[in-house]
């Protein structure tokens, strides 16, 4: 790890137990953003945007309410975008519908400007199916848009070489030499190359999700999406994967990531936004800013959930202190 990537880690630690003032209701506020928006209220405006997101919405067939609800922002090419909220806001489903996991029932996702999936407005917020566009939703499209989840997917009776190398030989056709030679150098970059002939369940946590990282690496695609992909790990395996994330925000890669870990999030995010139930609350291009003084009373109590502090005399013990931490 870098000096500077150090530093962004230290310093997203050292201050996320800095929050603004708190309250105790629990309100909808409508979305407020310090960024740069569109009369729309999109994000990114005036930069080449990777990802456009336009008024999506989810909903779930018999469900009363949907899922996602009127979310629109957009990407810029080279940035790092941060999902914050509340377990059951939506966040992972979001990113499933970006990926092309779950169809949605109204809005456009667009990628590069091109529209690469489109919800049936027609029958408005209820209506029971997606409706994808014809062909555009291709392989090439799909490969565009990597994927990695906390629960790592690998295949446990591949090695770690040939999970690599399986989707651009199958998937894009190309050469297994090349593939190989790519895997060896991803793996390299991740301090793995030592384990390119082991078996998954020879490797430790962190391991698995660095080889999932590469395995969506080597697709070359134009946005990853992370899906809190240090939930499943020990404290002491998370440091590794994120220092592999870190990295690839260092090198320009674009970035989407749903996490718990606030020092993380506060360290890498060029713009964080929070969803609650199913709709973005607020949305900041100052991390420092979000996490000192955010603009809603929804991120405030949010932000407030990850320092505790017990008295003295109460029964509980001693004062807890967990601000910073992830998996809360």
């Amino acid at each position: 790890m870098t000096d500077g990537q150090e530093n962004r880690l230290e310093a997203g630690r050292e201050s996320a137990g800095t929050l603004g003032p708190t309250g105790s209701a629990r309100s909808m506020e409508p979305l407020r953003s310090s960024g740069t928006t569109d009369p729309e209220g999109r994000t990114g405006v005036g930069q080449r945007s990777v990802l456009e997101v336009e008024h999506l919405v989810k909903q779930y067939p018999g469900a009363d309410v949907p899922v996602l609800n009127d979310i629109s922002f957009r990407i810029p090419k080279g940035k790092v975008f941060v999902v914050l909220g509340p377990s059951g806001s939506g966040k992972s489903t979001l990113l499933r519908t970006i990926a092309g996991l779950e169809p949605i029932q109204g809005g456009r996702i667009l990628l590069d400007g091109r529209t690469v999936e489109s919800g049936d407005a027609s029958k408005g917020v209820r209506a029971p199916r997606g409706n994808r566009v014809s062909g555009t939703r291709s392989t090439d499209l799909r490969t565009r848009i990597g994927m990695v989840f906390q629960s790592y997917d690998l295949f446990p009776n591949k090695t770690v070489l040939d999970n690599v190398t399986m989707a651009p030989v199958l998937v894009q056709k190309r050469s297994r030499d090349e593939a190989r030679k790519e895997a060896l150098e991803l793996l390299d970059r991740v301090g793995l190359a030592d384990r390119k002939d082991a078996w998954p369940n020879e490797l430790s946590g962190g391991q698995r999700q660095r080889v999932a990282i590469c395995r969506a690496l080597i697709l070359h695609p134009e946005i990853m999406l992370f899906d809190e992909v240090t939930a499943a790990l020990d404290p002491e395996m998370v440091r590794e994967v994120l220092q592999v994330i870190l990295e690839l925000a260092d090198q320009g890669l674009t970035m989407m990531i749903v996490t718990h870990e606030m020092a993380f999030a506060r360290g890498i995010a060029d713009h964080i936004v929070l969803l609650d139930r199913g709709s973005l609350v607020e949305e900041s291009d100052d991390p420092e800013r979000f996490f000192t003084d955010p603009a809603t009373e929804r991120a405030r109590q949010f932000l407030s959930t990850f320092t505790y502090e017990r008295r003295r005399g109460d029964g509980v013990g001693e004062q807890a202190h967990q601000a910073g931490q992830g998996n809360v």
